[in-house]
């Protein structure tokens, strides 16, 4: 009687065990989705906007640096939102402008 108590007792902490990491799982995020981009003001910002998922999006804008190596300047990361939110990218100030304003999406 006593192994099969042990048995009994084994399967359950395992079927536990799984339950606990399947349990733990979370939903994929859908990937943001009816976004727009582009300059913002002037052209050394951008901005972006995503209306649709449950993700995450940022702006990104290439910056020219004369005489130096050019950069990416990025926006902080936003959860999509209604109405949208805009991230914005700036160049450091001693960039010439910014190029190839674009979205970076999670």
């Amino acid at each position: 009687m006593k192994i099969r108590t042990a048995r009994v007792l084994a399967i359950l902490a395992t079927a536990a065990l799984s339950s606990a990491v399947l349990g733990s799982s979370s939903a994929a995020q859908a990937i943001p989705s009816s976004c727009s981009y582009g300059f913002y003001n002037t052209n050394s910002a951008s901005y972006a906007s995503c209306s649709v998922g449950t993700g995450q999006f940022r702006a990104k804008l290439r910056c020219d640096i004369p005489w130096g190596i050019d950069t990416v300047a990025r926006g902080h990361w936003l959860n999509v939102t209604v109405p949208p939110s805009n991230s914005i990218a700036t160049c450091p100030p001693d960039a010439r402008k910014g190029y190839e304003p674009g979205i970076e999406r999670q």
